[in-house]
């Protein structure tokens, strides 16, 4: 964990603790961000530690009430820590700050530490056994705090049970460090293994991890797998070590990053077969994915919508997925992301609405999409069996620049809206989330009148046009940012790998009744 995951970290701690509303109107602009937030980015990017002490300690004395006065605090110590030349030295400044912890910081300064020490320049130095001994002492302290119901003040009661397993997960994995900085790759094996059975993600922290043992105990291929399904995540310097066991493997470098592109492109998981309903007559489960490209935790919700895409045949879903700019601008959102983001009142990425009443919040790291994968299609299979409301049917074709579309349904449905999405089967662009391609990305929404002629068109040239002028006008208005400049735009639509979506919705239910999915030919 670097010093900038640890702020991310910091900020996410404050949202749980009742901060929610203010911190998803800051990250989409709509209100400006205190005047140290720009000043604290830039000095958590300063990489000499002494250096960044000093930026620090000018913050501190600058703002002294501060929102982020925890998270000030805490980086002046670790840079101290970093300067450190011995355990003891380390462990004597953790001391105070440790002492000082009350609430979920009984839980969180723990794993702080732990990663301080394990993560420390000198560690190589450092007494491994002491290491060890050190690293179980905070375990069992975090693990005792978790009992004790002060820990959750302030903590919504329906969350505490992911935050103490998250506690749990964590020590986990830093006691398998530990292990393995002391030599004995047997626990370092069972910590990872308990981590695993507890549902601790798989991403790239436990991938490099496992990479590691794999790699002491001798087993060079499933190291070299494990490093690279870490590189996906950009991990430390998991590429590289990635790099260097595929040269041992293959004699050579020829070949890696095509391997590495593989990778990309790969699920994290295979998908179990999709079965249709024998009792089917007709029902399709429209599933759509409120997401970012700069947005971390939507990396497990954009890889199970990309399962559900591969799994279920598009005769039984129909997935949507709107690119907005949260928490950092998206380069994919357009006015039709935009609509769909009001329909449902969405202030947080990912969310997932299943037939437009079934609203799931939250996501997870890459090591969570089988799991969201799981619970997504949980909520979608049962609806398959449902009697269809109105049956749908659409066709479309590419002349030019512009999408022919020819659609029909069996019945007219007082008080329900009829819509049709241009979606972009795939889009390659690499946000700070590493996800690099984006599937079913939409480019386009028309509401038609169910009484007009059963004909529309997308006016490829002119949909481009407006999503340019929607990012011009977001350019302008955005505060997070000053003077923020898109570095690219994504609203080129390309004139191949493109679908059409026709839904019915009710308009005051929000109930989606059936939907339909065609290529563009």
């Amino acid at each position: 964990m670097n010093l900038k995951t640890r702020f991310q970290a910091v900020l996410i701690l404050i949202i749980v603790l009742g901060a929610l509303a203010s911190s998803q109107a800051l990250a989409q602009g709509r209100q400006a961000p205190p005047p140290e937030y720009k000043e604290l980015v830039a000095a958590y990017e300063i990489k000499d530690a002494a250096a960044r002490i000093r930026e620090f300690e000018r913050i501190k004395a600058a703002y002294p009430n501060s929102q982020f006065a925890v998270a000030i605090e805490g980086s002046i110590v670790e840079a101290k820590i970093e300067l450190a030349e011995t355990l003891e030295s380390v462990l004597s400044l953790q001391s105070d700050f440790m002492a000082k912890a009350r609430g979920p910081a009984r839980l969180q300064n723990p794993i702080m530490a732990a990663d301080q020490i394990l993560g420390h320049p000198k560690l190589g130095a450092f007494d491994k056994a002491a290491v060890l001994t050190v690293i179980l002492k905070y375990r069992e302290e975090a693990l005792k705090a978790a009992e004790d119901p002060a820990v959750y003040e302030g903590i919504p009661q329906d969350q505490r049970g992911f935050f103490k397993s998250q506690v749990t997960n964590a020590f986990e994995l830093l006691g398998a460090k530990a292990y393995l900085n002391a030599g004995d790759a047997a626990k370092a094996t069972g910590a990872l293994d308990s981590y695993k059975k507890a549902g601790g993600p798989t991403g790239g922290n436990y991938q490099y991890v496992l990479a590691a043992v794999l790699e002491r105990t001798g087993k060079v291929e499933g190291a070299y797998d494990a490093y690279l399904t870490a590189a996906v995540e950009n991990y430390e310097d998991a590429a590289d070590r990635a790099k260097a066991l595929y040269v041992k493997i293959h004699g050579q470098a020829d070949g890696f990053e095509a391997a590495l592109e593989a990778k990309f492109k790969a699920l994290p998981f295979r998908p179990e077969p999709f079965k249709a309903p024998a009792d089917w007559k007709g029902k399709a489960v429209l599933a759509e994915l409120f997401t970012g490209s700069e947005c971390p935790p939507c990396v497990g919700a954009d890889l199970a919508f990309d399962g559900l895409v591969e799994a279920v045949p598009a005769k039984y879903l129909a997935v949507l997925v709107y690119h907005l700019p949260i928490p950092r601008p998206d380069p994919m959102m357009n006015p039709a992301t935009k609509n769909r983001q009001d329909v449902y009142g969405v202030n947080s990425t990912p969310t997932v609405v299943i037939d437009g009443t079934n609203k799931t919040l939250g996501g997870g790291n890459r090591g969570a999409a089988e799991g969201k994968f799981a619970q997504y299609r949980a909520a979608i299979e049962p609806l398959l069996s449902a009697p269809p409301a109105v049956s749908p049917k659409v066709r479309a074709s590419l002349a030019g620049d512009t999408v022919k579309v020819s659609y029909d349904f069996d019945k007219t449905v007082p008080g329900a809206e009829y819509h049709l999405v241009l979606v972009q089967d795939e889009q390659e662009h690499k946000g700070s989330n590493g996800i690099v391609y984006h599937k079913m990305v939409v480019r386009d929404l028309l509401t038609v009148d169910p009484a007009a002629t059963k004909a529309a068109t997308f006016d490829l040239a002119a949909s481009e046009k407006d999503a340019d002028a929607y990012l011009t006008e977001f350019e302008k208005t955005y505060t997070r940012v000053p003077d923020f400049k898109w570095e690219v735009r994504r609203n080129a639509i390309p004139r191949q790998g493109l679908k059409v979506v026709f839904f019915v919705q009710e308009r005051e239910s929000r109930k989606v009744l059936n939907a339909v999915v065609a290529d563009v030919k």
